[in-house]
């Protein structure tokens, strides 16, 4: 997950330099602006929001940077006191980045470039840990990615050469296992094998040699192959019978090459050598499966 550079604690003590500041810079201050500082340094933030809003709108403190700048640090008080990661007042998180960057626009002096950098490093970790949260405890895919591209955006902002392939990866391989795990545990549900699916698809167009995407993937298409195959032990008919087969061939096909692959990549994965074995019978290829069977066996015996 993203870190913070500095304990967020120091913005305390950048509050208190920010006001040295504001008292000595050549904007105009208007009392109003006083009175939110005032009341942000005593914590009142639900008292100075209020202010705030007004200045941000008034002639003389609207193109003010530290205008914006105290704006952002009351809105992130406020959703910290809401509670950290409480997603019905992610608007308080919202607001308090967009005025952050309003800040840094309209900073040409430079006054605030590590304040306002703080802030924004601030929300990117929220809204990473916002899209695991709607993901891991809401199975709320859309939501999450969206949270998750705004960890991105602001992430840029701070560090524009940020690699975020790792993170990605790491994403899109948490997705699949979380939707791959509720596929089986829910009938095979079709809704939730799709979710894994694509998500973990996208780490393979990342990177083709990803050990846990290939090994879900080729689960994932191995298991809706078993599962036909077993409805075969129930009385169908005949043409019933054909059209089983012939999509239960279709799935192991689908899921041959994910495990190939895991097993190429690491030979001595027992999952890998397993699924093969299972699906080379269910081809009916008994060389082969006999193959990875004897494989498997000698691995158990080091």
């Amino acid at each position: 997950m993203l870190t913070i550079s500095k304990p967020y604690h120091y913005l305390k003590s950048i509050f208190c330099f920010l006001l040295m500041i504001v008292c000595h810079n050549h904007y105009a201050q208007s009392e109003l602006l006083f009175d939110a500082q005032k009341l942000c340094t005593e914590k009142k933030y639900d008292q100075a929001i209020p202010l705030l809003e007004k200045i941000i709108i008034d002639p003389q403190t609207k193109g003010d940077p530290a205008s914006w700048h105290i704006r952002s640090y009351a809105y992130i008080q406020s959703y910290k006191l809401a509670g950290q990661y409480n997603i019905s007042k992610i608007s308080l998180l919202d607001t308090a980045m967009n005025s952050a960057l309003t800040s840094m626009k309209l900073d040409t002096a430079k006054n605030y470039v590590e304040e306002n950098n703080s802030f924004v490093k601030f929300g990117a970790s929220s809204y990473f840990k916002i899209s695991a949260i709607l993901l891991q405890d809401s199975l709320n895919t859309v939501k999450s990615e969206f949270y998750y591209a705004k960890y991105k955006k602001y992430t840029t902002i701070i560090n524009p050469t940020f690699d975020f392939k790792q993170k990605d990866i790491e994403y899109y391989n948490t997705t699949g296992s979380i939707f791959a795990d509720k596929y089986m545990k829910n009938n095979f549900s079709q809704k939730y094998g799709d979710i894994a699916k694509a998500a973990l698809l996208k780490v393979l167009d990342i990177d083709n040699k990803n050990i846990s995407a290939n090994i879900n993937l080729g689960i994932l298409y191995y298991n809706q192959g078993a599962t036909l195959m077993r409805m075969m032990d129930y009385d169908v008919d005949l043409a019933q019978l054909d059209v089983i087969q012939e999509n239960a061939k279709k799935l192991f096909k689908q899921s041959l090459p994910f495990m190939i692959k895991v097993y190429e990549l690491d030979p001595k994965a027992e999952k890998a050598l397993e699924s093969l074995q299972g699906i080379y019978s269910a081809l009916l290829d008994d060389e082969k499966a006999n193959e990875f069977k004897l494989k498997k066996e000698a691995l158990n015996k080091q």
